[in-house]
């Protein structure tokens, strides 16, 4: 068997045993290396536990162990593996098996298969083991399934049997843990959670319908999906289900582990399948049909959500939102089109039709609440690099900038409004006019505030620096010369008349000058008693050398 069973003589060899295992890998062939991958799986799983023995409560044909010895009915983890999926992370067995450690009791239990009707291969191992579990792990999940959906692969008739069982059994409130443990390939992407989870639901809701029952699945689990790359994430996820489980008990205190296990594993092989009534039927058909349709939005809205991501708006959104509405809602009102007459499944029809709407409509509002912010940043930033080239280019104070801006104000108000009108999606009364006003009000502002912000502060300080800065080019040595001839007439008068007249020739100038002060007194007394010459004339030569 690919499960490793350790007794209490065996606890002391583990560790050699691990490494054995690692040593033969290498010369088995590839059946054997998933075998002693799940085995050395198993090994590290145990490795921190002391194991106080494995007993099998169902053997591979589906026959159950009458002397199942006394068990914890609290701590208990469901470990439903996967027969189907090649080089599964967690081991697999043929049998139901439960062993008993000190973090915990844990029930190993093989799903169901699709190419099998009989015995375990239909889940009902694992149906029973879940049931009863506080905390239940879900393994062998990969990639791929979660992909094309979990409802048509071998996981959600696992999935199936075991709400199948719990809504039987009307326990509500128990709130154990389901976690979908989803097995990587080897590259860095990750899992949606979101969407793994809403094909739980699903899986759930039909099951619900078909037993009539009004429940939800979080009555019973609370789902959670990680993604395993290796065993030490495998480990992490025991640990994980393990202290969710710790403490609670599914398990009635009148009873004990091995009459509840019975009790629950007899109840599902019991329950018969009965042809479905025509209510039963349309019911189903609307889960089926909210399930198509749900998922092609789905694919159609991940693909426009990673393009917002990175920041980047979706062409012609507004119509493109209406358009994947208005398709979503017919492709579920042509497949439901027979329930409509019918009362109960009528009912469920339009529930199921608004759910379907509410969700789609919701994914949208959130992208067009996106995308305007986007487009609101985008202008923004677009404006105030309007502005700063046209600080650099003008030399304008603080006024002018207001005045001669009006227009690129007018400019970027435009062109917002022009783009947000293909944002909007008049079926959802998602409409621009609301982020126009507010985006008029932020331009405004943004305007009002230019001079004083950080960008146009450290533009106008480099412009400073670099006129403070400049420096003169280099250039050859030279030597000018230039003359400048300053003459000055003084004809007789008391200085009442004054006057300067002067040409400037390249470097040369010539400068003369009128004053009639030749008879002043203070102007005789600075002479030494006699008049001023009636001309004076002063040359001047100017030498520039430069080296």
């Amino acid at each position: 068997p690919t499960n490793c069973i350790l007794s209490s003589s065996q606890q002391q060899h583990t560790h050699q045993k691990t490494l054995n295992l690692a040593t033969m890998a290498g010369f088995l062939t590839s059946k054997l290396r998933s075998t002693a991958l799940a085995l050395a799986v198993s090994l590290i799983l145990a490795s921190n536990t002391n194991v106080h023995g494995a007993t099998t409560l169902v053997d591979s044909s589906g026959a159950l162990n009458k002397a199942i010895p006394a068990i914890p009915t609290t701590g208990i983890v469901a470990l439903l593996t996967s027969p189907g999926t090649t080089g599964s992370l967690f081991p697999s067995g043929d049998g139901v098996s439960v062993e008993s450690t000190d973090s915990g009791v844990i029930i190993q239990a093989p799903g169901a298969t699709l190419e099998s009707a009989t015995g375990l291969a239909t889940g009902n191992g694992a149906a029973a083991a879940g049931s009863i579990a506080g905390a239940v792990i879900l393994g062998g999940v990969t990639l791929a399934d979660a992909e094309v959906g979990l409802a048509n692969t071998r996981h959600g008739r696992t999935l199936a049997e075991l709400f199948a069982s719990v809504v039987r059994s009307g326990k509500k409130g128990a709130g154990a843990s389901l976690i979908v443990a989803v097995q990587g390939d080897g590259t860095d992407g990750g899992v949606d959670a979101e969407a793994i989870t809403e094909e739980v639901e699903e899986i759930f809701e039909s099951i619900a319908v078909a037993a009539g029952a009004d429940v939800s699945l979080e009555d019973y689990f609370k789902v959670d999906a990680i993604m395993v790359k290796s065993s030490d994430d495998v480990s992490s996820v025991v640990s994980k289900a393990s202290s969710a489980a710790s403490g609670s008990s599914v398990i009635g205190s009148d009873k004990s582990f091995s009459t509840a296990f019975a009790d629950i594993y007899n109840e599902i092989n019991n329950a018969q399948t009965a042809d479905p009534t025509p209510v039963a039927e349309a019911s189903l058909a609307c889960y089926d049909a909210y399930s198509r349709a749900s998922r092609t939005s789905r694919a159609k809205i991940s693909m426009l959500k990673h393009r917002v991501s990175r920041g980047h708006l979706v062409d012609n959104f507004g119509p493109n939102a209406d358009s994947l509405m208005v398709r979503t809602l017919d492709l579920f009102d042509r497949d439901t089109m027979s329930a409509a007459g019918l009362p109960i499944a009528g009912e469920k029809r339009l529930e199921m039709r608004a759910k379907l709407q509410e969700r789609t409509e919701k994914a949208i509002r959130e992208l067009f609440v996106a995308q305007m912010s986007i487009l609101e940043k985008l202008t923004l930033k677009k404006f105030n690099n309007a502005l700063l080239r046209k600080m650099g280019k003008d030399n304008e104070d603080s006024k002018d900038l207001f005045e001669n801006n009006a227009a690129a104000l007018r400019t970027a108000a435009f062109a917002f409004e022009a783009k947000a009108s293909t944002l909007e999606v008049p079926g959802l009364s998602l409409s621009k006019s609301k982020a126009v006003q507010d985006m008029a009000g932020k331009l405004n502002n943004a305007l009002m505030t230019f001079p004083d912000s950080p960008a146009a502060k450290i533009k106008a300080m480099k412009k400073v620096e670099q006129t403070v800065s400049k420096q003169k080019k280099p250039s050859e040595g030279s030597i000018d010369f230039a003359l400048d001839f300053v003459a000055m007439i003084r004809p007789d008068g008391f200085g009442n008349l004054q006057g300067f007249a002067g040409y400037q020739l390249g470097p040369h100038s010539v400068t003369v000058g009128v004053h009639n002060d030749a008879d002043d007194p203070q102007v005789i007394a600075s002479f030494g008693g006699v008049r001023p010459p009636f001309i004076r004339v002063q040359p001047k030569l100017k030498l520039d050398v430069e080296l």
